[in-house]
């Protein structure tokens, strides 16, 4: 493409590239307008001589055009595609769920042409339907269709974007506790468990309440993965503090296996993910009992989707795992500076 200032009289078959308004301030062409020999006439009429217009090549691809065929490569499932114009593509999600992103691949992209831009939203967010979630924006008014290819061809092992949806689960929530203690961890735990759980279109199951030893939570989760659950919740009177502490211990007792004590997100870090063959079972830090942000608001979606967390995606949310703190806790940040 060739972009340049040139005579009015060899404007026409131009695309004109700012703006144009006349002595009263209103707009004559926008940005983008090609250019007619009857428009430069009315330029003319303006007093004006010489003009900025951009002239595509014959290996070039209008912006439009560019936009929509990137789009349409780093759009995968649940994804949908809007080409609205003026160099861009919109992304939408077509379900509500967790949003999935191949960052090396975004990276790459986003490295292969200057004014090839796609910008997104976090990984691993939670996305409702109809929400845009990410924008592909050609910047030039054309760009070279080889550089297009080259994103094509970038694409070919699986697209930048995807989304899993959240599905309707069975979840299972067991409280342990002395017999002085269950009654008030219930109540604490049960409706603001119930709120997420049901928000996120899942069904919560009547919880089961124990005593806060390793053989009796192990019988409980047994109990509740032979019933149906289909992910389940234990949340105690005390917190995890070692992976042979009680729960932990339970967990394996019940024979299944820990993925993860400790995951660098604040706060929760103290939550632990394990499993009983396909059936995630998530050992819950009090701050499941807030309403803000938390540990549980990152991993409870992706496995209400269904997929299966390792060890290395609970790590890898070290990154920006520094969340808003919460006042209730026993130790807020604010107090230990």
């Amino acid at each position: 493409m060739k972009f340049a200032e040139v005579p009015l009289a060899e404007a026409a078959g131009g695309i004109l590239a700012h703006k144009l308004y006349n002595a009263a301030g209103k707009l004559v062409f926008n940005k983008g307008h090609w250019l007619s020999a009857a428009d430069t006439a009315v330029i003319g009429a303006l007093g004006i001589s010489r003009i900025t217009v951009a002239r595509l090549h014959a290996g070039d691809l209008h912006e439009d055009e560019a936009a929509e065929r990137i789009g349409k490569v780093v759009a995968g499932a649940n994804i949908k595609l809007r080409a609205p114009g003026v160099g861009r593509a919109n992304l939408t999600a077509a379900e509500r769920g967790v949003l999935h992103i191949d960052v090396p691949k975004l990276e790459l992209i986003n490295n292969i042409y200057d004014g090839i831009t796609i910008a997104t939203l976090r990984e691993f967010r939670l996305v409702d339907r109809n929400e845009m979630v990410a924008l592909v924006k050609v910047v030039p008014f054309a760009v070279p269709a080889a550089r297009v290819v080259d994103v094509e061809r970038s694409a070919e092992t699986g697209p930048v974007l995807s989304l899993r949806p959240l599905l309707a689960r069975r979840v299972a929530l067991i409280v342990s506790g002395t017999d002085a203690t269950r009654g008030r961890l219930l109540r604490a735990f049960q409706a603001p468990v119930r709120r997420r759980i049901e928000g996120w279109g899942s069904h919560l199951l009547p919880p089961g309440v124990t005593a806060h030893a390793a053989d009796a939570i192990a019988s409980a989760i047994r109990a509740q993965a032979a019933a149906g659950a289909e992910l389940i919740l234990v949340a105690s009177v005390s917190a995890i503090m070692d992976r042979d502490d009680i729960m932990p211990a339970a967990l394996l007792q019940a024979g299944g296996s820990i993925t993860l004590h400790g995951v660098p997100v604040d706060p929760g870090s103290l939550l632990l993910l394990g499993y009983l063959d396909e059936v995630p079972v998530l050992g819950a830090p009090g701050c499941i009992k807030s309403p803000k942000t938390n540990v549980i608001d990152w991993i409870l979606p992706r496995l209400l989707t269904g997929e299966r967390l390792t060890r290395a995606n609970l790590v890898s949310m070290g990154h920006g795992g520094l969340l808003k703190d919460i006042a209730e806790r026993p130790m807020p940040r604010s107090a230990t500076g």
